[in-house]
């Protein structure tokens, strides 16, 4: 698997500052969009989350879930992106849209499991 390596900003435990740091991310896959993040934002989820206080925090973890980017490239499959396009990323993806919880707007108890845009770590294989 191709990766690229991106700096970002990351706290190593639930002490420290937020400093640079340097992260491996995987090639998009054919119904991923890649994004130059342009801005970020840092609600008070993500200082719960780089301090553990809901006592699970993943490290390094690097917060900021709200994201506004330009598309720089988008999979074989992706129909309604487009390189250059702005795009933005809420607090999670990947909702199946199908099941119940999903078709009562309750993405976020989606029975497939939608990939959370932090605090996680996924290596879909399918995608």
């Amino acid at each position: 698997m191709t990766t690229t390596k991106v700096q970002a900003y990351a706290a190593q435990s639930a002490t420290s500052a937020l400093a640079s740091f340097g992260i491996t991310r995987r090639e998009p896959g054919p119904l991923d969009v890649e994004i130059e993040i342009l801005y970020c934002g840092v609600c008070h989820s993500d200082l719960h989350q780089a301090r553990n206080e809901w006592h699970n925090t993943i490290y390094p973890c690097v917060p900021g879930h709200e994201i506004l980017g330009r598309v720089t490239r988008a999979g074989s499959r992706v129909a309604k992106f487009k390189p250059g396009d702005l795009s933005a990323v809420g607090c999670m993806v990947d909702s199946c849209r199908t099941c119940d919880n999903c078709r009562a707007g309750l993405e976020q108890y989606c029975l497939s499991f939608p990939t959370l845009t932090y605090n996680t770590q996924t290596n879909k294989a399918d995608r």
